[in-house]
């Protein structure tokens, strides 16, 4: 799992695009992840949805090596149950424990989300690897990261609280979602430059493929004129 895990961490620090699913249907996911993973774009399904557990299942059936997500985890009963099934990461709205506690005990990458609990995710991490905070992002940099959530909404921006975590917790991976479009998208990019962006904006069209591929295209371009010289 570990190995899975780091390649997920190092391809989501390459692509920078999550593309998040509430799937209507269990295929839904596996037309998303044909159409965006070889973008380099990670797919992240969130749990919301009851064709997601199955659409999940599916997916490592048909592709058993996709590096896939899932999100809007929240329980400890949802982390072993994906766990179980073979994801490469997980996500979460909030900070929650007992989530993190499975995650660590699996040496999955684990993405807290909120605009608070930054520390205390980072500290029960640390503390469960028998690390320090400042070991944490050198032994498991996987675990270093953080998701900014809401990222933006419609009449408030919450980008510079990122800036604001990275004073005490330098280097911090930052993962934006939430009101995060392609209207937006270069603006943020510029904001942080070696951000991950996630976007539902980027499985709209499911489970068309081809409009699943030309929206990620739209991102891609949006973030490569923005991309760290």
């Amino acid at each position: 799992m570990e190995n899975r895990t780091r390649t997920l961490f190092n391809r989501l620090q390459a692509g920078r695009l999550i593309a998040l699913l509430s799937p209507a249907r269990p295929e839904d996911c596996l037309a998303a992840w044909e159409a965006l993973a070889p973008l380099g774009i990670t797919l992240e399904i969130a749990l919301r949805s009851p064709a997601a557990a199955p659409g999940i299942a599916l997916l490592l059936e048909r592709e058993p090596e996709a590096l896939v997500m899932a999100g809007t985890v929240m329980t400890s009963e949802q982390a072993d149950r994906v766990i179980e099934m073979g994801v490469a990461g997980i996500v979460c709205p909030d900070y929650f424990p007992e989530v993190v506690e499975r995650c660590v005990a699996a040496d999955l990458l684990c993405i807290p989300g909120g605009i608070s609990g930054v520390g205390a995710q980072l500290a029960q991490k640390a503390r469960l690897y028998g690390c320090t905070i400042e070991e944490l992002p050198l032994l498991y940099p996987y675990q270093y990261i953080h998701k900014l959530f809401p990222a933006i909404t419609e009449t408030v921006s919450f980008l510079g609280l990122a800036s604001a975590w990275k004073g005490p917790y330098k280097g911090l991976q930052m993962v934006y979602t939430g009101g995060i479009n392609r209207d937006n998208l270069a603006a943020a990019a510029a904001f942080d430059r070696s951000g991950i962006f996630c976007g539902s904006a980027l499985t709209k069209a499911a489970p068309d493929r081809a409009g699943m591929r030309a929206e990620g295209e739209k991102w891609l371009a949006l973030l490569a004129e923005k991309s760290p010289e």
